[in-house]
């Protein structure tokens, strides 16, 4: 498998995938839009169309003292335009070293746009989404490719090069299921994807939410968390920053016969009193 291919797919996966468990997005629902607003607002980004009587420029990426801009041909179809707003994208979460890239038909073979390109396919047709969609979906491929609003020859390629990297010396058969399934016979691509199912769901689990989301969804779903399952809570210098993130929020230690337990609240969902009962059962059962 083309080694670039395998790289840029595993440094975007990583971001994404992680993105896609914080904000617990179904991968049946997944549009990549979630992703690309959230990198957009995060990193205050302007977005703007542009407009070349030759198209010849598809997509504009550019980098200096004002900020950052992306800008896209506004009269291509949206499927192109999805395609060139994830491969701008592309340039800076892969932190390509340049302050403006150019997406044109003069440069199709340069790496950095290889890598954009590359970025910009797995954004939006992740292989978890796809898996997803396909196999346990059933979904057809005009169904995933109107869901998804691509091209029907972004999600073919896309295929390729998602089955070539568990199937290398299939070429013949990845091809065939691909056609097969264009046609809406699902058999030969549910066939594949059944023999890759656990390894591409094992990749997707290793992308754990980071420990401030995690503290943050208890908080949110149970109003309360103790240093039992996040540790991070006995350092007591990182309270106020958690009391500014979360509103509410109230942080505190008990104490037992040398041990001790620090714990959180949300003082809108539990009382004082409750909470501090919550940490001490936590400490007797220790």
């Amino acid at each position: 498998m083309d080694e670039l291919y395998s790289r840029v797919s595993e440094i975007t996966k990583q971001a994404l995938y992680s993105f896609i468990k914080e904000e617990e997005i179904s991968t049946l629902n997944y549009h990549f839009r979630n992703y690309f607003d959230h990198c957009i607002d995060l990193n205050q980004i302007q977005v703007i169309p542009h407009h070349f009587s030759n198209h010849k420029i598809e997509g504009l990426t550019i980098i200096d003292r004002l900020g950052i801009s992306f800008s896209y041909e506004k009269d291509n179809p949206v499927t192109k335009r999805n395609f060139t707003l994830c491969h701008e994208l592309g340039h800076f979460i892969l932190k390509h070293n340049g302050t403006c890239f150019t997406e044109s038909v003069y440069n199709k073979g340069d790496i950095l746009e290889r890598e954009a390109n590359i970025f910009s396919a797995v954004v939006l047709m992740p292989d978890i989404v796809l898996l997803s969609k396909i196999y346990y979906g059933c979904s057809s491929f005009k169904t995933v490719q109107d869901s998804l609003e691509v091209s029907k020859q972004a999600l073919y390629f896309r295929l390729l090069d998602l089955l070539r990297e568990y199937f290398p010396d299939r070429e013949d058969n990845i091809k065939h299921a691909i056609e097969a399934y264009i046609e809406n016979e699902n058999v030969p691509i549910h066939f594949l994807f059944h023999d890759i199912k656990d390894l591409l769901i094992k990749e997707f689990n290793q992308y754990s939410l980071s420990l401030e989301k995690q503290f943050k969804n208890r908080i949110s779903k149970e109003g309360f968390a103790s240093s039992k399952e996040f540790p991070e809570l006995l350092k007591q210098e990182s309270w106020p920053e958690l009391k500014r993130s979360i509103d509410n929020l109230k942080i505190w230690l008990v104490y037992n016969k040398g041990k001790s337990v620090a714990y959180a609240w949300d003082s809108k969902k539990i009382s004082d009193e409750s909470a501090k009962k919550k940490a001490e059962l936590k400490l007797l059962l220790e």
